[in-house]
C-alpha cells in the first residue's frame, strides 16, 4: 500500500477535503473522494491491476494516485461539483459578464432599500 494525499482547498468560501489513496494489492484500486462538512460528496476510483506484475508498479501506481488527485482539484476548482452541493450561494459561472454585472447591482440596490 502507497501513502497517499490529503488536501484542503477552499473554493467559494467552503472548505472541501480531498483524499486520495491506494487501496492495497488484495483491491488494487486507486481512490479519490472528495468532502465537504464532513459528507463524502464524489468517490473516483481505478484499477491498477493491470500494473501488478510490472517492475515499476509503484511508480506508475503513485503517478497514478498524483495525476487523479490533481485531476479531481482541478475539476473542483473549475466548478464541476456544484451541482453535488445544496449551498445557498448563487452560481454564476454560466452568466454572461453583463448579466453578472447588472444582477449584483441590483442586489446591492435592495439592500441600500
Amino acid at each position: 500500500m502507497i501513502v497517499g494525499f490529503n488536501t484542503d482547498i477552499k473554493y467559494r468560501d467552503e472548505v472541501f477535503h480531498i483524499q486520495t489513496e491506494d487501496k492495497g494489492e488484495s483491491n488494487p484500486t486507486v481512490e479519490t473522494l472528495v468532502y465537504h462538512s464532513g459528507e463524502i460528496l464524489l468517490s473516483r476510483r481505478i484499477s491498477y491491476s493491470h500494473l501488478l506484475k510490472k517492475s515499476d508498479a509503484r511508480k506508475r501506481i503513485k503517478d497514478m494516485m498524483k495525476t487523479q488527485h490533481e485531476q479531481v482539484i482541478l475539476e473542483l476548482k473549475g466548478g464541476k461539483f456544484l451541482h453535488l452541493l445544496s449551498l445557498d450561494t448563487q452560481v454564476v459561472n454560466d452568466m454572461p459578464l453583463d448579466e453578472m454585472v447588472l444582477d449584483y447591482l441590483d442586489q446591492q440596490e435592495s439592500i441600500s432599500e
